[in-house]
């Protein structure tokens, strides 16, 4: 039989998911009307997934002390910890030696609440995600003490409620809270210095594969919840990476928590959702373009990618893989479009071609490894200069991010959506920063990945897993920074941390990311991260 301690979404969830899957569940919740909302939300579930067996399989008790006995008590009250050592102190006394108890924190240290208890070794985290009838995920967050058959046990009965658990030891945030707080934190950042509005970055998000935008998805979870789990992370590990940000806090204080009270990023009139921008991939051009003559230049995937592209939708396409080929540049040509090796500042290859070629070329340049603002300035025609981000293949992006800044020209910035929509991609067009939005949000999730598993919170695959079964990534972190390159992830990140501060610079072992697998070294064993606060 098991226990569940607290009757509300989580509680009553789990007690669900678990009578499911056959077992007995006694759920303890004190408050009539909180055990009467719970019954009325387990009779929704029981018709919804058509298992009125589930329901029949759910006892209701007043208090820990009405309880028959269990080999699993689940705790699912707030998140206080003194609430939680009440709870804890009398499940320890209430159940046998044998019974596992287990809590459902999302932000506290399961080695503290632990401490409450004579033998800590049967104590073990199982964090369901909400909701817990339809996510999959289970992070089962051991100690060092933890017995080895209470984890075992503890991944049968997860198992047993067709759930995937991940191994995941006691760390501020486990590994989904803290390897997504860049996702939030990075994106109020970029809205705070004002990248682009909150509906476009949202755009690009989701451009990308995010099943939602930082914003959109903040105001869902809600403002309030999101800014707590952010305070508890930072106050349990004082990385200044995830100080929450001023905004936020004024937002919470303000009242504006998200759709639960109407409104939060955006306005939720009469409980309506609003309207926002389309990040699907746009039709490409049917007809060939005569008009254009196009030269790539570079030798980095994206190159490939745009000389087996282009040509579909333009008659004159022509490559440079090598720089100190330029001079055989057609002076025919109206579009240089730069990729370089994807690492690399091409500031001095821009200024040659601004010297070669005649001022009505327009030159796309990588805004992620190249100091755009830098480079314009020793330019003698910086207004045909665009910078443009695309993280590792053009087929992996819907929406591409368009630096708009003061010295390019309008033509230019023109041409530049013309180009990536003939191509059947959309333009966001963003501030001049370094990393701009996408850069400086994935290198960071990416780089907070790589953290985890040098701290030994998890493997690299638990990690990959859970993130996509926890958050919905479209990819998880590490196979995405596979993707990306560990070079060029670094390259994004020296720039940012140069501009914002070194919290942000990225970790020495992401070269692991571009190891071969016989060269890359076992998770933990390389040096402490560059970053002082890791």
């Amino acid at each position: 039989m098991i226990v569940v301690v607290g009757a509300g979404t989580m509680g009553a969830g789990i007690a669900f998911v678990a009578a499911r899957a056959g077992l007995r569940v006694e759920l303890v919740e004190p408050d009539a009307s909180v055990r009467e909302r719970a019954l009325a939300r387990l009779r929704k579930d029981a018709e919804r997934a058509s298992a009125p067996a589930a329901l029949e399989r759910i006892s209701f008790r007043a208090s820990i002390a009405q309880i028959s006995g269990g080999t699993l008590a689940i705790e699912a009250v707030p998140e206080r910890i003194e609430l939680k050592h009440r709870v804890f102190a009398e499940l320890a006394e209430r159940l046998g030696p044998d019974a596992i108890l287990a809590t459902n924190t999302s932000s506290l240290s399961v080695g503290e609440i632990a401490g409450v208890v004579d033998c800590p070794g049967r104590v073990i985290g199982l964090h369901f995600f909400n909701p817990p009838q339809a996510m999959k995920l289970v992070e089962i967050v051991h100690l060092p003490q933890t017995d080895t058959q209470v984890l075992e046990r503890a991944q049968r009965f997860v198992e047993a409620c067709d759930k995937v658990g991940v191994l995941v030891n006691d760390s501020p945030g486990f590994v989904v809270n803290r390897v997504a707080r860049p996702f939030y934190l990075q994106s109020l950042r970029a809205l705070v210095e004002q990248v682009a509005p909150a509906d476009a970055l949202d755009m690009l998000a989701r451009g990308v594969g995010f099943r939602m935008g930082p914003f959109e998805l903040m105001d869902l979870i809600g403002l309030d919840i999101n800014l707590a789990t952010t305070e508890s992370v930072y106050e349990r590990t004082q990385a200044a990476r995830f100080a929450p940000i001023g905004l936020q806090r004024e937002m919470v204080a303000g009242g504006r928590l998200g759709r639960k009270s109407q409104v939060g990023f955006y306005e939720y009139a009469d409980g309506g959702l609003p309207a926002h921008p389309e990040a699907q991939a746009l039709p490409a051009d049917a007809e060939l373009n005569e008009d254009e003559v196009i030269t790539i230049v570079g030798f980095d995937g994206i190159a490939g990618e745009l000389s087996e592209m282009l040509p579909q939708h333009y008659a004159r396409v022509g490559t440079i893989e090598n720089d100190d080929l330029l001079d055989e540049l057609s002076m025919e040509t109206t579009i240089v479009y730069d990729v370089g090796d994807g690492v690399s500042d091409r500031s001095e290859m821009i200024r040659r071609l601004d010297t070669l070629l005649p001022a009505e070329t327009v030159f796309f340049a990588d805004a992620y490894a190249t100091d755009f603002e830098a480079v314009a300035k020793r330019m003698r025609h910086p207004e045909r200069l665009v910078g443009y981000g695309i993280l590792s293949s053009l087929a992996g992006q819907s929406v591409v991010e368009i630096v708009d800044a003061e010295c390019t020209g309008d033509d230019a910035l023109s041409l530049s959506q013309e180009f990536f929509e003939s191509i059947g991609k959309r333009v966001v067009l963003v501030e001049n920063r370094p990393g701009l939005f996408l850069g400086r949000v994935v290198g960071s999730i990416i780089n907070e990945a790589i953290v985890a598993v040098q701290e030994a919170i998890a493997s690299a695959d638990d990690i990959d897993l859970a993130m996509r079964l926890g958050t919905n990534y479209p990819i998880g972190p590490i196979a995405w920074g596979r993707e990306i390159g560990g070079a060029r992830v670094s390259r994004i990140l020296n720039r940012l941390a140069q501009s914002e501060g070194m919290q942000f610079a990225p970790h020495r072992a992401l070269w692991v990311l571009d190891a071969r697998d016989e060269e890359a070294p076992e998770p933990g064993l390389e040096e402490s991260p560059i970053v002082a606060d890791n």
